[in-house]
């Protein structure tokens, strides 16, 4: 295993020397690669589940480029110069496509190639661009702030008020294809991002960007107030709780206490949306509706991560079932890009674990164990994917549930994509990993961080190089 990353690893450090050339212009975005390792294209064109998975892929790994990270002086320094500019770059590239072939006025389509609409994943997916929004002054020794602040600014506001005004009703986010529990999970999750703005423009972290806007400005640009978004999470925290299980732990919506995996993660992230806008905007009784989510948040996620549950060495199951307030697997899959799309809904951005000053710090209050124990989890799975998930090299599509093996060997851009944000955001989370400032030589845990760096730069160069497609 070691090996095959070592040599990807070679690979990409010869493709990043010639970075600084021009590259064609970037045209769509792959669905994967096949056995032979061939390119796989949709046939309706490029999928905007892919291209927004793109999209925050490459914004992880171009915040993990920076000097105390990947372009540490003890891994690849020469990472923070050309080969950042050339992801913020390429990013700006991919946006400015999908932003035309997959998007008009907010709505988006599933694929480039027809008039169908997205799936609820989308368009949670696509709230994520606050991230690079927000990552900007990382790339600002490149030239590149101010493409970056301002650039997406068009699309997230289209997209937000799309979300707020059309697709939000009467409590419940409206899904392409019905599926209450779709629209309730992602539409939390896509939610997150226009509640994060809020949050950011009031609180002292935020005095530098968005609390540059006065509320009025943030309405305009958002297509709602902030009083409006309280008036919404309240709706939808009062729908969450008519469906709330308190046997099963669960919500119960159309699909019973089951579940998939990434539901779940999209479902625990969008809480953060509910139960930070309720507690710091609401009155007193949307305090009290605050914490019980916080409580259910917290509950549901030591459930899915519990070191006696469901969790294997190799991964977690693609869908699961509740009972008693536990989690048990009801697939007998490991879908890979439902596990790191999963680690990264837990640790990446306005996530349940990321508490800083101005929020509402209901989760280190309520649950101070949770962090360590989705740590532990995290390191578990990682751990687990140097040794049943890398074995050729890149994450395979699949794998059993019951032993770890490689049961689909397709390598497709959503589990390329969800590895490298998983990894970028969740890595340090628990105590396996760390930064190359802690490396002491010989160490293990010096050992293990450099294998996974060398692990995320694989994938990410793969991203690059071969997933999203150029003339």
């Amino acid at each position: 295993m070691a090996k095959s990353i070592k040599a990807l690893s070679v690979a990409a450090a010869l493709s990043l020397s010639g970075l600084a050339a021009a590259q064609a212009a970037v045209t769509s975005v792959a669905q994967g690669l096949d056995a032979q390792e061939r390119v796989l294209v949709h046939a309706q064109g490029m999928a905007a589940e892919d291209a927004f998975m793109a999209l925050g892929a490459l914004t992880v790994k171009g915040r993990l480029m920076r000097d105390s990270e990947l372009g540490h002086e003890g891994y690849r320094p020469e990472l923070t110069g050309d080969p950042m500019r050339a992801v913020g770059e390429t990013w700006l590239e991919l946006l400015d496509v999908v932003h035309g072939r997959l998007v008009d006025d907010g709505r988006i389509r599933a694929h480039a190639g027809g008039d169908v609409e997205a799936s609820p994943v989308a368009y949670a997916d696509a709230a994520y661009l606050y991230h690079m929004h927000h990552s900007a002054g990382r790339f600002e020794h490149l030239g590149l702030y101010d493409e970056l602040t301002h650039t997406p600014s068009p699309l997230i506001s289209i997209l937000t008020s799309h979300l707020v005004n059309e697709l939000y009703a009467d409590g419940a986010v409206h899904a392409a294809n019905d599926s209450r529990g779709d629209g309730f999970a992602y539409g939390l999750d896509a939610l997150h991002a226009a509640v994060y703005a809020w949050v950011r423009q009031d609180k002292p972290g935020g005095a530098e960007d968005m609390g540059q806007m006065d509320r009025a400005a943030l309405s305009g640009w958002l297509g709602h107030s902030r009083e409006d978004l309280v008036v919404i999470a309240r709706a939808l925290a009062e729908r969450a709780e008519a469906a709330w299980d308190a046997d099963a732990g669960i919500y119960v919506f159309d699909q019973g206490a089951e579940w998939s995996l990434d539901q779940l993660g999209a479902m625990l992230r969008g809480h953060k949306a509910l139960y930070e806008m309720l507690y710091l905007y609401g009155d007193s009784d949307d305090a009290a509706r605050a914490e019980t989510l916080a409580d259910r948040a917290a509950a549901i996620t030591e459930a899915v991560v519990a070191g006696h549950g469901a969790m294997r060495d190799w991964g977690l199951p693609a869908r699961l079932t509740f009972e008693d307030g536990k989690a048990r697997a009801a697939s007998d899959r490991v879908d890979t890009a439902a596990q790191w799309r999963f680690v990264h809904q837990l640790t990446g951005g306005f996530s349940l674990l990321r508490e800083r000053e101005g929020t509402s710090g209901l989760i280190g209050e309520r649950a101070p164990e949770l962090e360590g124990q989705v740590g532990r989890a995290v390191d578990r799975l990682v751990l687990g994917a140097l040794d049943y998930q890398l074995g050729d090299g890149m994450i395979p599509a699949a794998l059993s549930y019951s032993d770890g093996r490689v049961i689909d060997p397709r390598v497709t851009t959503r589990s390329v994509a969800a590895f490298v944000q998983a990894v970028g955001n969740g890595y340090r989370v628990g105590e396996a990993f760390d930064r190359p400032g802690t490396w002491e030589e010989g160490s293990r845990l010096a050992e293990r961080s450099r294998t996974l760096y060398d692990a995320f730069l694989a994938h990410g160069e793969l991203l690059t190089e071969r997933l999203i497609l150029r003339e």
